[in-house]
């Protein structure tokens, strides 16, 4: 992946409609791929199922983003997540078709997400899962933009460290804990902001 600034979503979309454009692709891919695996863990499904599902599904969507009309009012992610999730329940109906059990697992917490009608319960989990995707994507952006000292005071935080015990630990002044604490969320919420414009 390149260290190039980011493209908007509609310009990389644009740049996919040409099969030929590998950069793109590669950009996409980064920005992508590891959203879907985590949708598919979520769903219940090991480490390995969820690795085969994403190549299934970045498969199906290189052969459909040409198709897709890029539009300012059209929510690309839904439409990613839709492809998602047909991917992931046409797997689960392969596996109960071949263990025949497909009443038990009407029943159980696995199949929660893939009754025809749990599209509400899925988008739900996938917008969970955006959200988090997001922090973690601008929090590795930032690193380099913010003194570490500035990062490792968020990161304890958000481990749920006491101001007063940061302090000690990394030899800080009180006050400014809590003034890198508002810098650093300041700047992630700036970064997340970013983020979701160019990728929602």
């Amino acid at each position: 992946m390149s260290q190039e600034p980011l493209q908007t979503r509609h310009t990389l979309l644009q740049k996919i409609c040409d099969r030929h454009d590998d950069k793109a692709w590669e950009d996409f891919v980064y920005y992508y791929e590891k959203y879907i695996y985590l949708i598919c863990r979520r769903t219940n499904l090991d480490h390995h199922e969820a690795q085969e599902l994403v190549q299934q599904v970045m498969v199906k969507l290189w052969k459909k983003l040409p198709e897709f009309k890029v539009d300012q009012n059209k929510r690309f992610r839904s439409w990613l997540c839709q492809v998602t999730r047909n991917t992931v329940m046409d797997h689960f109906r392969v596996i109960q078709r071949r263990e025949n059990r497909l009443e038990k697992a009407y029943d159980s917490e696995h199949w929660a997400y893939y009754r025809e009608d749990s599209e509400p319960e899925f988008e739900a989990l996938a917008e969970r899962e955006w959200e988090n995707y997001l922090v973690n994507m601008a929090l590795q952006n930032l690193k380099t933009k913010v003194s570490e000292k500035m990062s490792n005071v968020f990161l304890e935080l958000q481990k749920g460290k006491t101001h007063k015990v940061i302090s000690e630990e990394m030899g800080l002044q009180l006050n400014s804990v809590y003034v890198y604490q508002k810098r650093m969320t300041a700047k992630l919420k700036e970064e997340v902001n970013r983020l979701s414009q160019e990728l929602s």
